[in-house]
């Protein structure tokens, strides 16, 4: 087993504070260590606590450091900033030697999918053999609606380990979106490893999404509102209990209290991003809709 098992098996599970008290904690070799900073760094971001990453990393530090480092940056950042960190790190991936990085790689696919540039995710991921990578080309294929890419992605991933951890949040991921039986299979894969590490809000949305592909809309907002007890700001979460109360019929001002909340966390998620999108054309086709009108009374 890696000795770096314990960091990254909870970074990937979203038990981000375990994942940074294990870094912190490791006795791991120095070959190890920037691979050990890398992920706890990761966690640091994936908790908003990216201003830490960018004290800590220095312009001598390695590469991997370097590219958290950007990560942070790019997070939190204007999209004029974005901008400037897609070009930094296109720069860094023209180098002969970056394609041996798994870490850049990593970094570039997070950052390309951001971006929802999956052409470019897939340029540098889809013929990597690292599980790490090999995850993100299975979110890359739901992503772009092609689940029988991210089935045969995700086994793949079986056939070189099938117990990992990774291997099994890839199968469930693809499962879940597949529905019937193998959603069913999902979701006692996201409360297996619940049970068996920690509970954490992506286990937790995991299983509420189940829920929601199978039907089961009041297990589903049961489950999420345990989540908001952990955490009242975070974003799948509020976005989830959205959908989930809308398909419940549950009051507009409720539904409208999460809407707005999420609205504040988080303007730029994504799925805030697609409902005033879809708001504004809303507006658009009724104020058309309404000239029209008048101009026939008159």
């Amino acid at each position: 087993m890696s000795e770096l098992f314990g960091v990254k098996n909870s970074y990937y599970l979203g038990l981000y504070q375990q994942a940074i008290t294990e870094a912190l904690s490791a006795n791991v070799s120095a070959a190890s260590r920037v691979e050990c900073d890398f992920f706890r760094f990761r966690a640091c971001i994936a908790q908003g606590q990216g201003r830490l990453v960018l004290d800590e990393v220095g312009n001598d530090s390695p590469l991997a450091l370097q590219a958290a480092k950007l990560l942070a940056t790019y997070t939190a950042g204007s999209r004029e900033t974005k901008e400037m960190c897609v070009m930094q790190l296109k720069e860094w991936l023209s180098s002969p030697s970056a394609l041996n990085d798994a870490l850049l790689i990593q970094t570039a696919a997070v950052v390309f999918a951001f971006e929802g540039d999956h052409k470019e995710v897939l340029k540098y991921a889809h013929q990597s053999t690292l599980l790490d990578i090999m995850y993100i080309v299975v979110h890359t294929y739901i992503s772009m609606n092609r689940l029988d890419l991210a089935r045969k992605q995700a086994a793949l991933m079986s056939q070189q380990d099938d117990d990992a951890t990774l291997t099994q949040l890839a199968a469930a991921h693809v499962g879940m979106h597949e529905g019937g039986d193998k959603c069913q299979e999902a979701l006692n894969t996201f409360t297996d490893l619940g049970e068996k590490y920690n509970m954490s809000l992506l286990l937790t949305n995991g299983i509420a999404m189940c829920h929601m592909h199978l039907g089961q809309f009041d297990e589903a907002e049961r489950v999420l509102q345990d989540g908001l007890t952990k955490n009242a700001t975070d974003v799948d979460t509020l976005a989830n209990m959205v959908v989930c109360m809308t398909h419940l019929g549950k009051p507009p001002e409720q539904v409208a209290r999460y809407t707005n909340q999420l609205r504040a966390v988080c303007p730029t998620h994504p799925w805030v991003v697609r409902y005033n999108e879809l708001d504004a054309s809303f507006d658009r086709c009724a104020a058309q809709f309404n000239t029209a009108v008048r101009a026939e009374v008159a």
